[in-house]
């Protein structure tokens, strides 16, 4: 065998290996690795965004608890409406009480001739949730006009619908002070709230 047959032979040899090489091995082995680190974050990124929408189709739970409020109907009689409060959504459902009393009537509501004797104006200071008891502290327009009558409702309509909605003993203050007197007619009310409050 002479000279050029080898280099032929050996040429030949080299071609083979590295066809081989980088028909089976070399592509295969490159398709396994990411071409940089983009390709990796892209990739977490979208299982990141995938997670999150499956989270957000997840229904949430709802709790829904009836609770009372009391108005006056066109004979200035006390009346219970009912309201319906997410306790999945609402801090507290005796807090949600409080505050549709204070903004109740509906419209609805009016039209059929419910009212309320509490001022438009009157603001919740505070409610607070102890344990053992609640304090409700109101602006001090509660307090203001309408005479002794409208007063005597009003506080009526607060009592009544703290006692629905709750079985804790409940405090009245009006800016920041415990209501033990009330209106310019000088009301005395007994705390906690209760059905005898307003008793003689």
């Amino acid at each position: 065998m002479n000279l050029s047959k080898k280099i032929g032979i050996f040429c030949l040899t080299v071609i083979t290996v590295a066809y081989v090489y980088f028909s089976f091995f070399y592509k295969e082995g490159f398709n396994r690795i990411p071409k940089n680190n983009t390709d990796i974050t892209v990739t977490k990124d979208n299982q990141d965004k995938n997670q999150d929408k499956n989270q957000d189709t997840k229904t949430k739970k709802h709790d829904i608890k009836s609770i009372k409020i009391f108005v006056t109907d066109s004979k200035g009689n006390l009346r219970a409406v009912s309201r319906k409060c997410d306790a999945a959504i609402e801090a507290s459902c005796f807090k949600f009480a409080i505050k549709e009393l204070i903004i109740a009537p509906t419209e609805w509501e009016k039209n059929k001739g419910l009212s309320s004797e509490i001022p438009q104006n009157t603001k919740i200071l505070s409610i607070r949730e102890n344990t053992d008891c609640i304090f409700i502290d109101l602006s001090s327009t509660f307090e203001s006009g309408g005479g002794a009558e409208s007063t005597y409702i009003r506080v009526n309509q607060l009592i009544k619908t703290s006692l629905a909605n709750t079985k804790l003993p409940v405090y009245l203050y009006i800016d920041g002070k415990q209501a033990d007197v009330i209106g310019g007619e000088g009301i005395m009310i007994k705390q906690p709230l209760s059905e005898r409050s307003l008793d003689d």
